[in-house]
């Protein structure tokens, strides 16, 4: 189900037990890219590429608030803490998450209140929403649009 973007969440905890919400922040990209390795060979009509490792990482961005200094706490901890994105916090269970290393900046001027932009990247490995069982015991596939079902397993990458 498409909801507003109004509700999304973003949630820190240093000691990466019991993350908290970032106050003040607008803004949130997460990048799930995943590096592709060149395996092309001698005879091949075109270059051929199989998947490598992901790279989770992302930034955000809000407005300066002096009640809330979690964010930039985080980017003096030598040690991740637990970083938790929430598209929408009506379904707090759909996020991404795991141990994350944050870096913030913030920019002021005259005009406007101060902007506070920072990035995040993966320091473990990191879950992310999955199907979720119906009452009537069918599921909801991620991604599915409302679509109940599982969804195919990715073909696996040509034989080398």
């Amino acid at each position: 189900m498409i909801k507003s973007g109004r509700d999304r969440q973003v949630l820190y905890d240093a000691a990466a037990t019991l993350p908290v919400v970032i106050a003040s922040l607008n803004k949130w990209k997460l990048s799930l890219k995943t590096d592709k390795i060149n395996v092309t060979c001698f005879g091949d009509q075109n270059k051929v590429y199989v998947p490598g490792m992901r790279d989770i990482s992302g930034t955000f961005s809000g407005f300066w608030n002096s009640d809330e200094l979690t964010l930039f706490e985080a980017t003096e901890a030598e040690t991740p803490g637990k970083l938790e994105l929430v598209p929408n916090s009506t379904e707090p269970t759909f996020k991404w998450a795991g141990l994350a290393y944050m870096d913030a900046e913030i920019d002021t001027s005259v005009e406007g209140a101060p902007a506070v932009t920072g990035s995040f990247m993966a320091a473990d490995t990191w879950t992310q929403p999955t199907g979720v069982v119906l009452a009537d015991g069918g599921t909801l596939a991620r991604g599915g649009g409302g679509r109940r079902g599982v969804l195919p397993a990715a073909p696996a990458p040509p034989a080398r």
